[in-house]
């Protein structure tokens, strides 16, 4: 299910660092202390101000310190029991991010492994010497299997996408994003012995399918440690079917050269050889235009939309 993603404005992540900074200053005392001493009445209303100041990112510090303890404190009652499930689900991370100091693109690609084209798209950055980052979802057959493993040995950085990519299944709530993600996280660990710290929403970080429930996933994933990274640059490779390599490479390259950070999204799922097809000429287009290139990691500073 595609739709169109060029409306979203995009910026870089304030509010994720805001909401990390105010995680890591109150994560010494964050999992000891007993919950806030809180009248019922106020608990729906401290959970709204936390998802208010994650949208917005201007909230005092010290205030947004007490509401994520809080928060973290609601009863199963209240209809948060999504926080005490998918044990697993957790990586360590201190919210540190930097900025490359040159000029740099990351070139990603969701929606893979597929056996035709994530194999050619490989075999264009190991020609080139890039490495890239790759979004994946659950593919079960072995040749797929041997993809995953693939990406890790040659130095790639894997990344969760999804492992149904059903829109409407996953965006039904916190809890089905969370059993979404679990099995293909799970599944990424099993293949290749690497737990993915990074991941990208299927459709961006705001899309109309998770339009009443992403700030609650975002939180969520932000205090289990999850970077999630959306872009700056598409290829708009899967707006339609068919999509000409001419086309993918011009989109790609559109854009200021002097943007010194572009996060390009690609696609290598299956249908996409002409993402392949363009791909050495995209490379050499920023290449042209001063770029160098690095797949990210979770030290980078993300790209979300807003």
């Amino acid at each position: 299910m595609r739709f169109n993603r060029k409306r979203q404005k995009i910026r870089p992540l304030t509010i994720l660092l805001a909401v990390a900074m105010a995680v890591s200053a109150v994560s010494a005392v964050y999992f000891g202390t007993a919950a806030l001493s809180k009248k019922p009445e106020k608990k729906s209303s401290m959970a709204d101000d936390l998802i208010s100041a994650i949208d917005t990112g201007g909230i005092d510090k010290d205030e947004y310190g007490n509401m994520v303890k809080f928060f973290d404190s609601l009863s199963k009652e209240q209809s948060f029991e999504y926080k005490d499930k998918y044990k697993n689900l957790y990586v360590d991370n201190d919210f540190k991010f930097k900025d490359p100091q040159k000029k740099t693109a990351y070139l990603t690609f969701d929606d893979g492994p597929d056996e035709t084209v994530t194999p050619q798209v490989l075999d264009i950055l190991k020609k080139y010497g890039i490495k890239g980052t790759f979004f994946t979802i659950h593919n079960g057959s072995k040749k797929a299997d041997q993809l995953y493993k693939r990406i890790v040995d040659e130095g790639h950085t894997i990344a969760a996408h999804s492992y149904t990519h059903d829109y409407e299944k996953i965006y039904q709530s916190v809890d089905s994003f969370l059993e979404d993600f679990s099995k293909i996280s799970d599944h990424i660990e099993k293949v290749t012995g690497v737990k993915p710290e990074l991941f990208r929403f299927p459709g961006g970080s705001i899309n109309y399918f998770n339009a009443g429930v992403y700030r609650q996933i975002i939180g969520e994933m932000i205090r289990r440690g999850y970077v999630y990274y959306d872009w700056n640059v598409s290829a708009e490779d899967a707006v339609r079917a068919g999509v000409s390599a001419g086309d993918i490479k011009r989109y790609a390259l559109a854009g200021s050269s002097n943007m010194n950070k572009k996060i390009v999204l690609m696609h290598d799922g299956a249908g996409h050889k002409n993402t392949a097809e363009a791909l050495p000429g995209i490379i050499e287009g920023l290449k042209a235009q001063g770029y160098e290139f690095a797949p990210l990691t979770k030290d980078v500073m993300p790209v979300v939309f807003s």
